[in-house]
């Protein structure tokens, strides 16, 4: 009897130790991109990127194992920050990370109505700058891409033009080397003739 109770004892103290040792790690990421890593499942209004199963370290308290352990990741900065001032991008960094750093909700409900009440009008001018910028980018674009074409377009017909008049000259040439009636002027004027179609058309 004392045996089986031994085994017993043996087996659950195995058994505490493996619960102890390994636990899974959430990762999750919110509607405003913001990442972290919890010790528990990601809550609804989250979404679970990956879930991995780890010791935990035996330095750890008993507290710490219990406590969520995040990670977090500062998301990159929208472009229209840069026409905005620094009191406006730091009010709307802390509400946009407001969830990944537990911030209290009535903190940032007063966060958000400041936010409105001086940055509205200043977001919306910065957008309108990004939005003017866009316009302008795509604009140089769409002119380098034609002013690109009209050359290519140029260099096509100059191509051409070149083929045209080196056809001409080799038949002008081929008609006088067929002759044998030219004069010694004319066998000067063909081999002069002759070296300009040989140094001009030959590639």
């Amino acid at each position: 009897m004392k045996r089986v109770f031994s085994l017993v004892v043996a087996v659950c103290g195995v058994l505490w130790v493996s619960g102890v040792g390994a636990q899974t790690r959430y990762h999750c990421r919110d509607a405003s991109g913001n990442s972290f890593v919890l010790s528990r499942p990601c809550p609804a209004d989250t979404r679970t990127t990956a879930a991995v199963a780890g010791p935990v370290p035996s330095y750890q308290s008993s507290y710490a194992r219990s406590s969520p352990a995040t990670v977090r990741v500062q998301p990159e900065a929208p472009a229209h920050h840069q026409y905005m001032s620094a009191r406006c991008r730091s009010l709307d960094d802390n509400i946009r990370t407001a969830y990944s750093r537990r911030i209290a909700a009535d903190v940032v409900a007063g966060m958000r109505r400041e936010y409105q009440r001086d940055c509205r009008d200043q977001e919306s001018e910065a957008y309108s700058q990004i939005s003017s910028e866009r316009r302008s980018r795509e604009k140089e674009r769409r002119e380098e891409e034609k002013t690109a074409q009209l050359t290519e377009q140029a260099n096509r017909e100059q191509e051409e033009r070149f083929l045209q008049q080196c056809a001409e000259s080799r038949r002008i040439l081929n008609a006088k080397r067929a002759r044998t009636d030219l004069t010694e002027g004319e066998r000067n004027d063909l081999r002069r003739f002759e070296e300009n179609f040989i140094a001009r058309c030959k590639r």
